[in-house]
């Protein structure tokens, strides 16, 4: 005889109400359930096993509030059921009390120490509260228990991305997915680890599988939106950013997104208030407030700008670059170089458009200029040459000509790799240029840089390492953009410019010959000639 067939018989029979509530939970059908709960509890107020029914529905309506309140109403009744402790604890976290829910969970586990669901939701609470050592340990304990728990390898790859541990996160995501394929959060996650490694594509991939799963989730929407960014389809962007906010509107990361694509066509007052209804959800979203900065900074709304950078220095974890960006603007001490990971950042999000935007857009000559400038001093067709900063390898073609070797170097990965597609370098290694110069000792004819040194202020130790690596008689030749006076300046463009005093200061320090230093236009921006120099000098 059915349940229902049994009340039918019985109507106010109190365990075929709690059974039928508890038969209807589990089929998801919550109204129902709610309602023979409730019919449960009027025949006893105390049935603790319709009281849970009635707390779940809540737990999963989003009644967060009663949903506490109801499982206070069993633990009152009964304190030593692990099962509602823990309950208690997840809605605890959906109200951002996480350390609450630490303590609900020690509780659950005092109970009974061998839950290994409860001790990776303790790991996901312990996560949230950056006590990330804690929180590995929890997820260990619970896959001691449990060694293909999914969501033990699903916090676990989450806490490793935290800690920018990306490919540790990629091999628990993969646990996670070995034991759930349609996790759908684990798929995110896969994707944001990828995204820590750069690897777009494989990224975009990730978001995908687990928008196909949960087509309405809103976080795989916004890391979709971002991967389309960083793959130079901001159309499609837009409409991934869209999309979770529609789900989501208090998804602040994805008017941040929306910024970020306006601000990358130009459109700098719609980046702008972007930015502006990003913080306006979420005032501590340090990146909006960097966004905010540039945006303003494009606007020439300078204070407002400088006011910007400033609140995000107060919550960035990237002090360097906000201090980088407050110095282009007078605001911060001159610092020496720009930031490493600046000048990565920048070019491995640019390869893409990089020939395109300076050679059409720009009517960037310097590699030319620059090579032309050298073939006055050259006397050879084989020289061991050295491209500093080579990027997409614009430089090599104008003096492949001239090499019997040609090796280029750079930050950028991504742009290595479109410089490695051209077939004109020997070797091509991912370094900072003076830490790769110090370990080459006498080895090059030729050491070129052109546009490189806007990227670095004090130019004293890159003399220094350049010397050390060519030959007696080799050459160094460079460009600049050009500075009225002092030694270098940052201007507001975030380039560095040198004067003609200071590149002769060097050259001496460094025992380099002059051959030239003449002025010239390097390129065009914002519809203006931006003057600089070109150099040649000899190793003594």
């Amino acid at each position: 005889m059915g349940l229902r067939e049994a009340l039918r018989l019985a109507p106010g029979q109190l365990s075929i109400l709690t059974n039928l509530s508890i038969a209807l939970m589990q089929q998801h059908k919550r109204a129902e359930a709610r309602e023979y709960a409730e019919k449960a509890i009027a025949v006893n107020s105390k049935t603790i096993e319709a009281l849970l029914v009635l707390a779940d529905c809540d737990m999963h309506d989003g009644n967060l509030a009663a949903a506490i309140a109801g499982y206070d109403r069993i633990v009152e009744l009964d304190p030593g059921i692990a099962e509602i402790h823990n309950n208690c604890g997840i809605v605890l976290e959906r109200q951002g009390r996480h350390a609450d829910a630490v303590d609900r969970y020690d509780r659950a586990l005092a109970l009974n120490p061998d839950l290994g669901d409860v001790h990776a939701n303790r790991g996901n609470a312990l996560r949230r509260l950056g006590r990330h050592d804690e929180a590995f340990a929890a997820y260990d304990r619970a896959l001691a228990l449990a060694p293909n728990l999914a969501e033990a390898w699903l916090g676990r790859g989450n806490a490793l991305c935290d800690v920018n541990r990306p490919e540790e996160a990629l091999a628990a995501y993969d646990r996670a997915l070995a034991s759930s394929h349609d996790l759908a959060h684990a798929w995110l996650g896969h994707g944001n680890a990828l995204t820590k490694l750069k690897r777009y594509d494989e990224a975009l991939t990730a978001y995908e599988k687990a928008i196909a799963l949960n087509p309405d989730f809103a976080e795989a929407w916004l890391g979709c939106g971002n991967a389309r960014r960083d793959l130079n389809r901001n159309d499609e962007a837009l409409i991934a950013f869209d999309r979770a906010l529609a789900l989501l509107p208090s998804l602040a990361a994805a008017w941040l997104g929306r910024g970020n694509v306006f601000h990358d066509r130009k459109n700098f007052v719609e980046a702008l208030t972007a930015y502006d209804r990003a913080l306006a959800l979420d005032p501590e979203l340090a990146n909006a407030w960097v966004g905010r900065g540039h945006a303003l900074r494009s606007l020439k709304r300078t204070q407002e700008s400088i006011a910007a950078y400033r609140h995000a220095l107060k919550i960035s974890g990237d002090a360097e670059s906000v201090k980088f960006y407050l110095a282009g603007l007078g605001a911060e001490p001159l610092p020496v170089a720009s930031p490493r990971h600046f000048v990565a950042n920048l070019f491995d999000g640019y390869a893409d458009n990089f020939d395109h935007d300076l050679v059409e857009n720009l009517q960037y000559r310097t590699p030319l200029l620059v090579a032309d400038a050298i073939k006055r001093y050259v006397s050879s067709t084989a020289l061991d040459v050295v491209d500093l900063g080579c990027g997409t390898g614009l430089m090599g073609e104008h003096i492949r000509s001239i090499g019997r070797t040609l090796t280029g170097v750079d930050l950028s990965a991504n742009m290595l790799e479109k410089a490695r597609q051209r077939q004109i370098y020997d070797h091509l290694f991912c370094d900072d240029l003076t830490e790769f110069l110090q370990k080459q000792k006498k080895v090059f004819d030729l050491a070129v840089a052109a546009d490189v040194f806007v990227y670095l202020g004090d130019l004293s130790p890159i003399f220094l390492a350049v010397r050390g690596s060519l030959r007696q008689g080799g050459l160094f030749g460079f460009s600049v953009e050009a500075a009225d006076n002092g030694d270098f300046t940052l201007r507001s463009t975030l380039r560095y410019a040198h004067s003609i005093a200071y590149l002769r200061r060097l050259a001496e320090q460094h025992q380099l010959i002059v051959e030239m230093i003449e002025p010239q236009v390097i390129r065009r921006e914002g519809g203006a000639n931006i003057d600089g120099y070109l150099a040649v000098m000899r190793n003594s």
